[in-house]
């Protein structure tokens, strides 16, 4: 991702004062050999401080490449245009995309007020060193003044916080001493060293069976609490959704096709992809031998889109002729609840 060196920042920004973060017509397109993908297509959202947000969607959608722009890791072939507009902790706010990804002002930033989880805490770790060697260099790179003694202090508070047993004994072990669920837990704290503002967490319980999921998303929820961090959270588990955030962002083909508070989504959604995602999960009171709604089709490949709605080939509701033909519109339902959806300008 080609952005602006730290130096060449001249413009001053502002958001909203309960705002962490604002982001405005991001775009995010991936030079491949013969042609580019427009994998995020003018998505906006904003963050506030301490609460957590759902971005959800299928696999495809752009969720991922949307959270690696706000923490400036995507390759070099991809390229962002847009504002991502960060307050840090100092109170300034910086548009994100105007700092060089490897420059001094992003790694700053980067770990220590904006942290990520990835989905596989497997590969999120080096089988050369111990855990605590790691967990330490990310609290010794970002916190002057400190020493491998207060590190090491910091490194054993963290793992405690987290739920591993022993610490003392867990910190000097390798990666391939842990369980996944253990590895979890041990990316969540190396996350957490540095008391970030903003932790972004992709797909974090993927790799765990369900009773671990269930326990780190338990345990993430506690630790927001006590850290007053604000939690992007991309899933396609909307049941996670449900329990972990206070608002959601319905994501399709590199759009953000509706946006709300959790109650406002779940109890009253407008855009038929959000609705076909609730429809497709299972009941507890549905009969065994039903099968689960499926939504037809598949998320097309982004390229070369025409100027029409990215949902409607799939659409049970698609008008021929406008939602095949035009740019949809975002449309407001009601205070804070969002839908990109020409159906709501036929009901307005």
């Amino acid at each position: 991702m080609k952005m602006k060196r730290a130096n060449e920042i001249l413009r001053e920004y502002s958001i909203a004062p309960e705002n962490i973060l604002e982001v405005r017509g991001l775009k995010v397109d991936i030079r491949m050999d013969d042609h580019i993908l427009n994998a995020v297509r003018g998505v906006d959202f904003t963050m506030g401080k301490g609460q957590a947000l759902g971005l959800v969607g299928e696999s495809g959608c752009g969720k991922s490449v949307t959270s690696k722009a706000v923490m400036g890791i995507n390759p070099d072939n991809c390229s962002a245009s847009g504002e991502i507009l960060y307050r840090t902790k100092s109170g300034k706010v910086v548009n994100l995309l105007e700092l060089e990804h490897d420059g001094a002002a992003y790694r700053a930033i980067r770990g220590a007020e904006i942290a990520m989880i990835f989905q596989e805490p497997m590969t999120s770790f080096s089988s050369l060193y111990t855990i605590g060697n790691q967990l330490s260099e990310i609290i010794l790179l970002h916190e002057p003044g400190a020493t491998k003694a207060s590190a090491r202090a910091r490194v054993l508070e963290m793992l405690q916080k987290v739920g591993i047993a022993n610490p003392e004994k867990r910190i000097d072990q390798y990666p391939h001493e842990f369980s996944g669920g253990m590895l979890q837990r041990a990316l969540i704290a190396m996350m957490l060293c540095c008391d970030p503002n903003l932790l972004i967490a992709d797909e974090p319980t993927t790799a765990l069976d369900v009773t671990i999921q269930a326990q780190i998303l338990e345990l993430m929820k506690a630790l927001q609490k006590e850290f007053g961090m604000s939690i992007l959270f991309i899933t396609h588990d909307l049941g996670t959704v449900a329990n972990m955030c206070d608002h959601v962002a319905v994501m399709y083909l590199g759009q953000i096709v509706e946006y709300g508070t959790v109650r406002q989504i779940f109890h009253d959604p407008q855009h038929p992809y959000t609705r076909g995602l609730l429809r497709s999960l299972p009941k507890m009171d549905q009969d065994r031998a039903e099968k689960l709604y499926v939504i037809e089709g598949v998320v097309p490949l982004p390229v070369s889109l025409p100027p029409s709605c990215g949902f409607h080939d799939r659409c049970p509701d698609c008008i021929d002729g406008v939602c095949d033909c035009r740019s949809i519109e975002t449309y407001t339902v009601e205070p804070g609840h969002l839908v990109r959806c020409v159906q709501m300008e036929k009901e307005g």
